[in-house]
């Protein structure tokens, strides 16, 4: 958000002198491994920014340039994985709001296709600042990244549940940090600098769209808590979301201050593989198995409790043969038709 100091004139940050960035970061994946790089921006074609709707290169407020000549946006067209960014060196006045949205093409070499996709849309506002004005910030980054590979919490939850270990507050405590699913994000709202702690209530919203807005509370899902100090959220129910932030000021005391975030998922790349590499004997009827994970240099712990894991069989009369889902299995030999 842009802050306009109506005393001086001037806005923080100046965009002319200092741009804001947007960066829709795409990842592709695909279950059977075959996409051979998730990080899919430097393949990005028909690339298009939007602004309340309406194509960035034809809405009228994003012609022309600053006072130093330059464009008053670009889009990154580079083959970097920043393909796509938007740079704006616009200031929005006090008052105005802009709806963003990116779209654009991803070609799937496997299938020969393209793959539209489109990201949220999300806000460009200007707080105007002035003796009595209030603004209102967050204490986390605007764009949350949630990856359930590294969520210590909720595989120490998994393992109490299965009784692979006992209960401990201590142990819980220790695995709650920064990659949780349970994401706590501190709010504080400022008069004139001065921090608040009365005098206004938050209110939380998901952003569906161009000024299309659902409010959210604690009976939602994927919402934990909403309080005067902040949101919680979990995570592991928001696969991609915009959220606003809206302080509700007491004796409605001028506009309500907000803040937009967002929250996306990590999808790392992994590797699978049987564990039980011996080969069959003749005398064998039956036989165990367990699925090794391996993600960024890292073995998995308790893989199934992040992905899917079905255990099938192949052999020269029955292929396709399912067993069961999860880290480990057991069947007999008989029913796959192995060595007939």
């Amino acid at each position: 958000m842009q802050v306009y100091n109506s005393a001086t004139g001037k806005y923080d940050p100046d965009r002319a002198a200092s741009p804001s960035q947007f960066w829709p970061q795409v990842n592709a994946n695909a279950s059977d491994g075959s996409w051979d790089n998730q990080y899919a921006n430097s393949v990005l074609a028909q690339m298009r920014w939007y602004v309340n709707g309406t194509l960035i290169s034809e809405h009228p407020d994003f012609q022309g340039t600053t006072d130093d000549g330059a464009a008053l946006y670009s889009i990154d067209e580079s083959s970097s994985n920043y393909r796509g960014a938007l740079t704006i060196r616009k200031n929005v006045p006090p008052g105005q709001l802009y709806s963003l949205q990116f779209k654009a093409v991803v070609a799937d070499p496997r299938l020969g296709t393209n793959i539209q996709i489109a990201t949220e849309t999300f806000l460009l506002s200007t707080q105007d600042k002035s003796e009595d004005s209030y603004s209102i910030g967050i204490g986390d980054d605007q764009i949350i990244q949630y990856n359930p590979f590294k969520d210590k919490l909720h595989l120490y939850e998994y393992k109490v549940a299965h009784g692979l270990i006992a209960a401990s507050d201590s142990a819980k405590a220790a695995a709650t940090d920064e990659n949780s699913y349970i994401r706590a994000i501190p709010v504080a709202v400022y008069k004139a600098g001065t921090k608040l702690t009365s005098g206004f209530s938050l209110e939380l919203y998901r952003v569906d769209g161009a000024s299309k807005f659902t409010k959210m509370t604690a009976a939602d899902p994927e919402v934990v808590s909403v309080s005067a100090s902040g949101v919680s959220l979990d995570l592991r129910l928001i696969a991609k979301a915009d959220f606003l932030v809206k302080a509700v000021l007491e004796g409605n005391k001028g506009p309500a201050p907000q803040i937009q975030f967002s929250v996306g998922r990590i999808y790392p790349d992994y590797k699978i593989s049987p564990t039980n590499g011996a080969s069959i004997l003749p005398m064998d009827v039956m036989r165990f198995d367990k699925a090794m994970v391996q993600s960024d240099g890292n073995v998995v712990d308790c893989p199934e409790s992040i992905i899917r894991i079905v255990w099938k069989t192949d052999s020269a009369y029955l292929t396709g043969l399912e067993h069961n889902e999860g880290g480990k299995t057991l069947f007999e030999l008989d029913k796959t038709m192995i060595g007939r």
